[in-house]
């Protein structure tokens, strides 16, 4: 299923049949849930063009995000000779400029979908409407309260600390800057591996903040979130999203620009506002105005003890956690869930 085959005057109605686990969501993607097109074996090198054109060169989350790092990298606030010290004010931009992002990103999607209700259910996967009545889960009583504390006290101020090291780490020549000029292939090539890369780390932090004891006190913060919403994906304990960040630690070791780090800064913070918006795409005067899909993810917040990865690199069906969206995999990832809290015991 496709956002093109989804008819706008019928919100649920499309041209192919419905998924195996179509009542239990109000719109779902085409089942079973797929990985990036590069996984696909035999290649289809249409159907990866398509992907590739869809995901890096159209209009998307990820576009956005790639075009907004070369932006800040090159004319907003370039590495330069001030950033061999730490001083008050370029640091104060970073961390200024952050919020701002985020207030923009994850503020704007969260009044498109819930404050104005800009598409109604219109490609929205959790049938329930978005918990705004009070509930005492949630720190000051509300869900989006908690999320946007968590999401500005520790995401962004953790994102700029990491963001001012490294660029400290790049004006004094620690870490070499690689130029397009020099090295045009590994520059692009980058970008993508940045994805993967982070896919990587996404899986394996995210596996061990699933388990039980560490699940209790720090990834249970996140997890409230089971209905989630554009602020609820920087919603995390310090020590989760310190963590989360810290795959941009990646440009310490991997030869790379300044501009590819914020780029896969944008693409951790911004990309977790977009990811968990709770909607395919953004639709608007009867189109799709912006790709945001991840219901992949979408999936592993119903069901929790499955897709702890992304849908970027297949780890989770490589290493046996890959809920596809049909109803075997739903008992599967619950039989799965009793086991390891059995075990916890």
């Amino acid at each position: 299923m496709t956002i093109a085959d989804t008819d706008p005057n019928q919100e649920t109605q499309t041209k192919t049949e419905p998924g195996p686990m179509s009542r239990e969501w109000h719109w779902h993607p085409e089942l079973p849930v797929k990985f990036a097109s590069y996984w696909n074996w035999p290649p289809n090198f249409t159907t990866l063009g398509k992907w590739a054109w869809q995901n890096w060169l159209q209009f998307s989350d990820r576009s956005i995000f790639l075009g907004l790092a070369f932006l800040v990298a090159f004319l907003l606030q370039p590495v330069g000779p001030d950033q061999t010290r730490f001083a008050f004010g370029w640091v104060a931009h970073v961390f200024a400029r952050n919020w701002i992002l985020l207030l923009i990103v994850a503020g704007g999607l969260h009044f498109w979908f819930y404050g104005i209700d800009g598409q109604g259910k219109l490609l929205k996967y959790d049938p329930r409407p978005y918990m705004k009545r009070k509930n005492a889960l949630f720190k000051f009583g509300y869900q989006t309260w908690d999320n946007i504390y968590y999401s500005l006290v520790f995401g962004a101020p953790f994102l700029s600390l990491l963001e001012c090291f490294l660029r400290w780490m790049y004006a004094n020549d620690y870490i070499g800057t690689l130029s397009f000029a020099a090295h045009p292939i590994w520059f692009v090539a980058l970008f993508p591996l940045l994805a993967l890369w982070q896919s990587l780390h996404f899986y394996v932090v995210h596996l061990f903040l699933h388990q039980p004891f560490i699940y209790k006190h720090v990834h249970a913060v996140h997890h409230r979130n089971v209905n989630t919403g554009p602020w609820s994906g920087m919603s995390m304990h310090p020590v989760e999203s310190f963590g989360y960040l810290s795959a941009i630690l990646i440009v310490l070791i991997l030869p790379s620009n300044p501009v590819h780090m914020l780029f896969l800064g944008y693409w951790l913070m911004l990309g977790a506002a977009s990811s968990h918006s709770g909607y395919e795409a953004i639709w608007a005067k009867d189109r799709q105005a912006l790709l945001l899909g991840a219901f992949f993810h979408q999936l592993h917040h119903r069901y929790y003890e499955c897709n702890y990865g992304n849908a970027e690199m297949p780890w989770d069906k490589w290493l046996g956690t890959y809920h596809d969206g049909s109803e075997d995999a739903t008992k599967r990832t619950r039989n799965r869930k009793r086991e390891m809290h059995a075990k916890a015991k």
